[in-house]
């Protein structure tokens, strides 16, 4: 029954975040960026859709796992400023997102 009542816990703070303008421009611009670095992943490197997103949720989250490497000197310069702007954007997002949760999880602030 604990299980339930965190979860439930969870999902309440994830909406009151979720509904915060700040988190809401951040989870735009990181999805945006996401996008964006798909799109060019498949045309540039021709990866397959899936392939071409994992890779870009793998990079933006740092996780590099090492199975796709860029081939392409474009695409070793895309990824390059990728990963410069995508992981600062990324943790700005994750950041304010966990902050506003913990916030609406305090009595005090409810």
């Amino acid at each position: 029954m604990k299980l339930g009542v965190n979860l439930g816990f969870l999902l309440s703070g994830l909406r009151v975040a979720l509904a915060d303008p700040h988190v809401r421009v951040l989870m735009g611009l990181v999805t945006a960026l996401i996008v964006v670095a798909t799109v060019f992943y498949r045309l540039v490197e021709q990866w397959a859709w899936i392939d071409a997103l994992y890779f870009a949720v793998v990079t933006i989250a740092t996780v590099g796992y090492g199975d796709l490497v860029p081939r392409t000197v474009l695409g070793k310069l895309f990824t390059i400023a990728y990963i410069l702007t995508g992981i600062g954007l990324f943790v700005a997002f994750a950041a304010a997102l966990t902050q506003r949760m913990v916030a609406a999880a305090r009595p005090e602030e409810r």
